[in-house]
């Protein structure tokens, strides 16, 4: 009988020899510890953006802090910065109810805009502009550092090669240039607050997972209850955290969703609150183009459009260049479906759906890459939900990591089988080219954030079409002429700022853009030119006879006229000094010293029954008016002779 072979057991020398050979480490292609790595991406990081210490309050920071009176109210505002929308104060301000269709409730970074007002004031004198932008950088050196930390240890720990994919994407989430408005720009800090705090749910919720420690869970929902109060796309994770238990720890989706219970009583909890401040209410019906760029469009072109700018954040991703800080109506022509950009991107996404579903019934990790991407990209889409903008850069951030993720996966995947001297060699090249090139265009791009002059007269010899950059540029052009000794230049920058102004109206096209035409007019003004700021501010006051500050302007206008028939009286033409009077009180006609100085025009003229008209008039406005009075008294004994 023939012997048989014997079976290989576990314990012998060639089982012993196979499972030393699987259990090799890897060698890593960046040789560095964990620990050197958190240090080198908290220094980039940092690095990057250390230039913006020095910069101001620019775009939306004025209404998200300066004038935002609950935040200037510090620790008292705290309450009604939790229960009201966003922008609550400033829709007081404008005399005007909430805008934007959902409305805006992301308190967590007003909070601390209350909370660093309280501790640091907010007078010119003691501007905390540079603590808030040190917070932001330092905030997001936190959201780059747990970024790394769930991608290496979590979402791609069990990958060959894991920590240096999950190394090289939040390098390259770190470096993208299209992060500099979320950086530069303090309003921003809710984008970060709300990527560090999503990344702090993942970690602690997987992490609970396997401990069981019940302080990791209490972490977990703090977290995700956090990222909530930051910004609203933390909703996401209403799929994400079951996904992410299905794709990392084997969870069937009975189990996924069972783990995900807790963190759906949070999400309720925040839903309660949101309803509270912000109510449930769907789109916001407004014929302000700035707030609805596609009011002009069809329906087809709208959704049409819609796809196009889908595929511009994919391209803007690959290629961040120009960057812009509006790309409101008239910067993105609308589109149909006849558009070849419009049938690659729909073609592009649905390839995008289909392989994320193939990766899920898989089990693979970058199911969690596609979904992230696809997610919060979904939010800011407009179509699921009008949300007053086309696009901006800020609001592919959160989409950008998945982006990150998928881009390291195919590098490594494209060198797997390369030799590791030359596979270190050709990432480390491709690693020290981006750091390079994003680094110098993010840093350049931190300089033109440093306030909204910068930015505005930068970003407008780009964006020529745009309607918010051109009004912006020509505010601020006024703003360098009230600044400017030399007549020349000072009236130059008033000329041009008069040429964006009118600009920004013709492409408006719709009822008056208000703060071009208020602007308007203050150019006029400042050129001594009532008349024409008087035709400008006229048509605000026509269309918004409520408009905060008007009266100042009409009132500022009224002393204009009043210098101008000063003028006039100096070389001794009454005639056009009482006119010029007579405009100012056409202005203002409650204005007591506008009549007082009409009769001194009068009574310098010789006109003593005129004169003593203006006076009395001006006893009847202001019965205690004492000059008036006097001039009455002296005009008796000349009317006498």
């Amino acid at each position: 009988m023939a012997n048989k072979r014997p079976v290989q057991k576990a314990n012998t020398p060639k089982a012993k020899v196979v499972q030393a050979v699987q259990a090799a480490p890897v060698t890593p292609v960046f040789p560095f510890s964990f620990r050197i790595k958190l240090i080198i991406l908290a220094v980039l990081s940092f690095v990057l953006y250390a230039d913006t210490f020095g910069n101001e309050y620019a775009l939306d920071d004025g209404i998200v802090i300066e004038k935002n009176q609950y935040v200037q109210n510090g620790f008292g505002g705290i309450g009604k910065i939790m229960s009201t929308d966003a922008y609550d104060s400033y829709y007081k301000e404008m005399n005007a109810g909430q805008q934007l269709s959902g409305g805006r409730y992301r308190p967590l970074s007003e909070v601390i805009f209350a909370i660093e007002h309280a501790i640091f004031g907010e007078s010119t004198g003691n501007s905390i502009a540079m603590q808030r932008h040190i917070f932001s950088v330092i905030c997001y050196v936190l959201a780059i550092l747990a970024i790394f930390f769930f991608l290496s240890k979590y979402l791609l720990a069990k990958i060959k090669y894991g920590e240096d994919m999950a190394f090289f994407a939040t390098i390259l989430f770190a470096i993208h240039p299209l992060h500099t408005e979320v950086v530069a720009n303090v309003k921003s800090l809710d984008e970060i607050l709300s990527i560090l705090f999503i990344c702090l749910t993942f970690i602690f919720s997987v992490k609970y997972i396997d401990t069981k420690n019940i302080r990791d869970l209490a972490i977990g929902l703090v977290s995700f209850f956090l990222s909530l109060l930051a910004k609203e796309y933390a909703i996401t994770l209403f799929v994400l955290i079951p996904i992410v238990f299905y794709l990392l720890r084997n969870k069937n989706i009975g189990q996924a969703l069972f783990a995900t219970l807790p963190y759906y009583g949070v999400l309720f909890i925040y839903m309660i609150l949101r309803g509270k401040a912000v109510g449930f209410n769907g789109h916001v019906a407004t014929n302000e183009i700035l707030d609805n760029p596609y009011l002009l469009a069809t329906h087809t072109q709208k959704i049409a459009t819609e796809i196009f700018v889908l595929g511009k954040y994919l391209w803007m991703l690959i290629v961040p260049y120009p960057l812009l800080s509006d790309y409101s109506y008239n910067m993105i022509a609308y589109r149909n479906f006849t558009d070849i950009s419009v049938v690659f991107t729909i073609l592009l996404y649905i390839g995008a759906g289909i392989w994320c579903l193939w990766l899920i019934y898989k089990r693979n990790v970058l199911a969690f890459a596609v979904l992230f991407y696809l997610f919060c990209l979904s939010l800011v889409s407009n179509l699921i939900m009008d949300i007053g903008a086309t696009m901006g850069e800020r609001l592919i951030f959160h989409s950008s990591l998945g982006f990150a993720i998928l881009l390291s996966y195919g590098l490594f995947m494209l060198v797997k089988k390369w030799d590791l001297s030359i596979k270190r060699n050709f990432i480390f090249g491709i690693t020290t080219v981006l750091v390079v090139i994003c680094g110098y265009e993010t840093m350049a791009r931190n300089l033109q954030w440093k306030n909204d002059i910068t930015l505005f007269t930068h970003d407008v010899t780009i964006g020529t079409n745009s309607i918010m950059l051109n009004g912006n540029a020509g505010a601020r052009f006024i703003d360098m002429a009230q600044h400017s000794t030399d007549s020349v230049t000072r009236k130059h920058k008033l000329d041009t700022a008069i040429g964006y102004l009118q600009k920004s109206i013709i492409l408006h096209k719709r009822s008056p853009y208000v703060s071009s035409y208020l602007n308007l007019g203050d150019a006029y003004y400042e050129l001594q030119m009532p008349d024409s700021a008087e035709i400008y501010w006229k048509i605000v006051r026509a269309a918004y006879p409520d408009y905060p500050d008007l009266q100042r302007y009409f009132f500022l206008l009224g002393r204009l006229y009043l210098t101008k028939a000063g003028q006039y009286g100096g070389r001794h033409d009454f005639a056009a000094a009482t006119r010029e009077v007579y405009k100012a009180i056409a202005i203002n006609p409650t204005d007591a010293s506008l009549w007082y100085n009409l009769g001194g025009a009068y009574f310098t003229w010789g006109k003593y029954d005129s004169a003593y008209y203006a006076w009395n008039k001006t006893l009847q406005i202001d019965p205690n008016n004492a000059e008036a009075k006097k001039g009455l008294s002296a005009l008796v004994p000349v009317k006498k002779k």
